[in-house]
């Protein structure tokens, strides 16, 4: 049997709000609050910032592992920021940044890379999972949540 192209059972809609010049069409932005968008700035700031303290610890020696996040803040804040307090929050290891928008104290998330148990103790009524490092391991979790 040879190659078989196989079309989509579904379309899936695109939207761009910046055309192929980067310019972008007022028409079509999202109208963010700014309280919102100060809120996202802030924990990707933060993130970059705890992400590069962290990693030099790591390269000290004084904590084990520790998985950087740098260029992939944006990634996560944006998907994050959508999220209602009763939604669940499946962290993968590189998610630094969504557990400070979703409240994670600095704190926790230093007990966790230090090996302390109490790292992966999440806050009362916080639908969020605790990070898990291997590749992939809360995949099925997240479907079933």
């Amino acid at each position: 049997m040879g190659r078989k192209r196989i079309e989509p059972a579904n379309t899936i809609d695109y939207l761009s709000i910046l055309d192929q010049d980067g310019n972008l069409d007022d028409r079509l932005e999202p109208g963010i609050a700014a309280e919102i968008h100060l809120k996202m700035f802030r924990a990707m700031l933060l993130g970059r910032r705890f992400d590069e303290r962290m990693l030099d610890l790591q390269r000290q020696g004084r904590i084990g592992t520790f998985p950087p996040i740098k260029g992939q803040e944006a990634a996560q804040i944006g998907s994050v920021a959508v999220l209602r307090d009763s939604d669940w929050l499946v962290p993968s290891f590189r998610e630094t940044a969504a557990e400070i928008m979703r409240g994670r104290s600095l704190e926790s998330i230093l007990l966790y890379y230090n090996g302390f148990n109490e790292g992966t103790v999440i806050a009362e009524g916080q639908k969020d999972l605790p990070l898990s490092v291997p590749v992939a391991s809360q995949v099925l979790h997240a479907v079933g949540l």
